[in-house]
């Protein structure tokens, strides 16, 4: 799923539910390996303020298109709620209510899939796995203090 697709399902679902179009940009993120998706509001110097929806680009690849949409029906909720000055947060009752009455899930409702990294502590041989690669380059092992190992890429069906 490309983003140009992407911003016409969120338009609809805009139009169709809050009766407003979708004005902020609908970015695919390559870099985020965390969060699923997420509205971004940053505030500038000056007192500018830029908002986007962003989407994680390991997300799209590895889910269904019923996961995809529902991720960012979600953040089609934040977005609308913000424009209309209502609280947008995912702790708040309006903002829970809101996606209990669309049918649309809550935060942290998928797990990820996508690529995976393994590592191994060199001293006692702990093994885990993380999103990100690079993690043996800044962090040390906490049961022994000791370097981690790269040991390779795990496939989503590993996890």
């Amino acid at each position: 799923m490309d983003s140009g697709t992407l911003k016409r399902h969120a338009d609809a679902f805009l139009e169709r539910n809050f009766d407003m179009p979708l004005g902020v940009p609908l970015r695919i993120s390559s870099r985020m390996k965390s969060r699923l998706g997420a509205f971004q509001v940053k505030y500038i110097r000056g007192g500018d303020v830029k908002t986007e929806i962003v989407m994680s680009h390991e997300f799209i690849v590895h889910n269904s298109e019923e996961a995809i949409l529902d991720v960012l029906y979600h953040e089609c909720v934040h977005y609308a709620l913000y424009t209309q000055d209502k609280p947008y947060r995912d702790s708040d009752a309006l903002f829970i209510s809101t996606l209990d009455r669309l049918g649309i899930s809550r935060t942290r409702t998928y797990a990820y899939k996508g690529r995976s990294h393994l590592y191994e502590c060199r001293r006692c041989r702990y093994r885990f796995s993380k999103n990100i690669k690079g993690y043996e380059k800044r962090y040390i092992c906490r049961k022994c203090r000791g370097k981690f190992s790269y040991v390779g890429e795990l496939s989503p069906e590993h996890l």
